[in-house]
């Protein structure tokens, strides 16, 4: 390494050379404007060869000098010079063999590395097509793949880990971190992280992305993963390691089963199956039993050990372990026939993967009848269970076409009556008595439709099982939520029953919404259950115990503090099923025998339902007001004429919420749609324009208001303009409907088409980034997962 500075008189010419071009560049720089200093740029170039001995191929300056300039660059106000500098330091290692130092490594994971944070500097180049790749992103990846190939041996994987650590160390946004991410994928095959680079791998996954867009999030998962597979020593990384790296991968969004990469996952982890570092004891007398496969099988019994001293009102345990446990007997089942595939075996026995779900089984099937079965065990047994049958094939439309999903769904559907009778007694007696058990509850729930659909796929047989359990968990929920206690302070349990009683319910309404229903709609409890809520009473609040049982434990004290939210879960609930029932009939009471209560008209019962409404959305949280949204949407086409101030209060109410969740990513867009399916239904737009008052007025008024969010919130004019020109061109009016011509609606809210046509296309600089590489990522196509997987 050469000193910092030196003079010689022998290379007096060459020293002069430097430091003139030197001086020049930093004097230029101190100008901040590009056009000046750009002819300058190429003076840099030749100050590398004044600073390279060619014979020794050493260095004469110290590189340090060099990343000053780049330094001074990147700490530009000017975009457009940090984007130079960047450029410039990439190519080098195109265009020039530089000596190694540990100076370049140092500037890389440090100054570059923060510049590069920058969104703004990866946008298209003018004239390039949109969908491809930005000139900084195909530069960052040659770089990287190029300077990792010239680091010695011995430097590589500190490198990687301080770049990737780098990438957990401050705030990135969601395009950097793919970029960053795809460099990472596209250098050649270096093995050379263990499970420190693993866990900083991680660390990206789970901090730096968490916030940033689904499609951009996915892809960068993708990317990762790509990375985590060229890079990683495996020899130094037990298979556990791997496993708990993609636990980190969101099958949502990137590692789901039939995507490219699953499959180049599956391969990775047979291809290196006798490498990893072993972690679990390899079985001497069964050495043909794959490394993956031994450790899944321990895996497995692992899982359903539980600790004698267990309590039995314990929490309901994480969902770590049940998503890993079934992310691995998948990834270990494809493995296996992909092994068998290779092999040249026709008849593949499923011993593995019987062996697997044996224990699973085991405890299923005596859940009906043996009620001594410790609770951890029955919980962790049904969250497994339930993970296995989310699972869906992406290409085979014949569920027996994917063969290892086939076997699991006929292996599961044995049980099926030994289950629903389980979650019968659960839902339905005192077995569940503490704020604690609602996980619980929502777990059974969650069961239900699954269980459903599994039958309709695998055993018509199982139906009429699946027929009577649902029947009799109308009734008996029914009959808990009529239920009137003298005590004038209720204890937990019994308000904690009403609450399953009604979840129970609103699980029922939405199978029957969905196209499972059809099974179980002419079920003479089907009509009782419509003909309860019908006579409800709407927004009814559970009175909070006054006190906590003295044998509670310390679970149940802690968690009783949260009270509100399981009051807001409760009326959320009753919602969702007054909207089965509204969907259902006309009017809440039709069809059954008048009372004091229900004797009132259609008008006058939908107007007391929307005060209701109006109501519930001032107790409600706003992660929990969708069904209250879609019951207003039935009642105000009703009410526009005869009640419009109260339909306003309902327009004025419902965007309030929708204004003050702008910055909410997780529930703002699904509440949008919800609100404009409400305001711009047909028949609401219909019945306003016809009259032309004070709704038609609103109407506009939102308008014009979800035009001026639009300008801050890619997307939300899209929501708007996308549900009105489907429903206007292609209107789905029943008989009821108000309207004679959906499509009238463009010319009575013609603002909507000026605004579409005049600043349709027209975006800040900071939004056309993203949408550029929101195009750029979807023209990846099936190479990139996250495009088949992402909703």
């Amino acid at each position: 390494e050469s000193s910092l500075f030196w003079w010689s008189a022998e290379k007096n010419e060459q020293l002069l050379q430097f430091w003139e071009t030197y001086i020049l560049i930093m004097e230029t720089l101190e100008g901040n404007q590009i056009h000046v200093i750009k002819p300058v740029l190429p003076k840099l170039n030749s100050l590398y060869e004044h600073a390279i001995s060619q014979d020794q191929g050493c260095w004469l300056f110290h590189p340090s000098w060099h990343m000053c300039i780049y330094k001074r660059m990147f700490e530009s106000e000017n975009k457009t010079l940090i984007k130079e500098g960047i450029l410039h330091f990439l190519e080098l290692y195109e265009t020039k063999h530089l000596p190694n130092s540990p100076v370049f490594s140092e500037f890389v994971i440090g100054p570059l590395m923060d510049a590069l944070s920058e969104s703004s500097l990866y946008s298209r180049t003018p004239g390039q097509l949109i969908g491809t790749c930005p000139p900084l992103g195909l530069r960052l990846q040659k770089f990287l793949a190029t300077y990792l190939v010239l680091l010695p041996e011995e430097e590589k994987g500190s490198f990687l880990l301080k770049f990737i650590q780098k990438m957990t160390s401050r705030h990135w946004c969601a395009v950097p971190i793919l970029f960053l991410s795809m460099a990472l994928a596209h250098i050649p095959t270096c093995k050379v992280l263990g499970a420190e680079g693993l866990q900083a791998l991680r660390d990206v996954l789970q901090s730096t992305m968490i916030t940033h867009q689904i499609l951009l999030r996915g892809a960068a998962q993708c990317h990762l993963l790509q990375a985590t597979m060229r890079l990683t020593n495996v020899e130094k990384v037990s298979l556990l390691e791997v496993s708990s790296f993609l636990l980190s991968l969101r099958p949502e969004e990137s590692l789901r089963r039939d995507t490219f990469l699953w499959i180049e996952l599956c391969s990775w982890l047979q291809v290196n199956d006798r490498c990893f570092r072993k972690s679990v004891t390899s079985d001497s007398e069964h050495q043909e039993t794959s490394l993956l496969c031994q450790y899944v099988h321990s895996l497995v019994e692992k899982y359903f050990k539980t600790p004698s001293s267990e309590r039995e009102n314990c929490f309901m345990p994480d969902w770590f372990e049940a998503k890993l446990v079934a992310t691995m007997i998948l990834l270990a089942s494809d493995v296996e026939l992909m092994r068998n595939k290779y092999s040249g075996k026709s008849n593949i026995e499923w011993i593995e993967l019987e062996a697997f779900l044996n224990p699973l089984l085991d405890v299923l099937m005596r859940l009906g009848s043996n009620a001594y079965i410790p609770t951890l065990k029955t919980d962790k047994s049904l969250q497994l269970l339930l993970k296995l049958l989310q699972t869906r094939s992406l290409k085979c439309s014949n569920t027996q076409d994917d063969r290892v999903l086939f076997f699991i769904w006929k292996s599961l559907v044995t049980p099926v009556e030994s289950i629903l009778e389980f979650i019968l007694r659960r839902l339905t007696t005192d077995e569940l008595s503490t704020v604690g058990d609602l996980d619980r509850c929502d777990l059974y729930l969650a069961l239900i439709p699954e269980i459903v659909h599994l039958c309709l796929r695998v055993s018509l047989k199982k139906l009429p099982c699946v027929k009577k359990f649902i029947s009799s968990l109308i009734s008996a929920s029914i009959r808990n939520l009529q239920e009137i206690k003298s005590e004038k302070e209720p204890k937990v349990k019994e308000q904690i029953k009403k609450v399953a009683g009604m979840a129970s319910l609103t699980a029922v309404c939405a199978i029957m919404d969905q196209k499972l229903g059809a099974c179980v709609e002419s079920l003479p409890t089907v009509d009782a259950l419509k003909k309860f809520i019908s006579f409800s009473q709407f927004n009814e609040v559970l009175k909070k115990p006054s006190c906590i049982e003295e044998k509670s434990s310390l679970c149940e004290e802690t968690s009783s503090q949260g009270w509100g939210k399981i009051v807001a879960r409760y009326i959320h609930d009753q919602w969702i099923c007054l909207r089965f029932v509204l969907n259902s009939f006309l009017t809440p009471a039709q069809g059954y025998e008048e009372t004091s209560e229900m004797s009132l008209s259609g008008v006058e019962r939908s107007k007391k339902i929307l005060q209701s409404a109006i109501e519930a959305l001032s107790i409600l949280p706003s992660d929990q007001v969708l069904p209250v949204f879609d019951c207003m949407k039935v009642l105000v086409p009703k009410l526009l004429d005869s009640s419009e101030s109260l339909c306003i209060e309902a327009f004025d109410l419902t965007w309030k919420i929708i204004s003050s969740l702008s910055n909410t990513q997780l529930i703002f867009w699904s509440n949008l749609k919800a609100f404009v399916q409400f305001i711009f239904d047909t028949e609401v737009l219909a019945v306003a324009a016809n009259g032309k008052g004070q709704a038609y007025t609103k109407i506009k008024e939102i308008i014009f208001k979800l035009i001026d969010l639009s300008t801050t919130k890619t997307g939300v004019f899209n929501v708007v303009l996308s549900h009105c020109c489907q429903s206007w061109v292609f209107p789905t009016v029943d008989e009821r409907s108000a309207l004679t011509n959906a499509f009238l609606n463009a010319g009575n809210y013609c603002e909507l088409i000026t605004e579409a046509c005049v600043f349709g296309t027209v975006f800040r600089r900071d939004q056309r980034l993203i949408q550029d590489v929101h195009a750029f990522v979807e023209g990846l196509g099936e190479k990139c997962a996250a495009n088949i997987v992402t909703e």
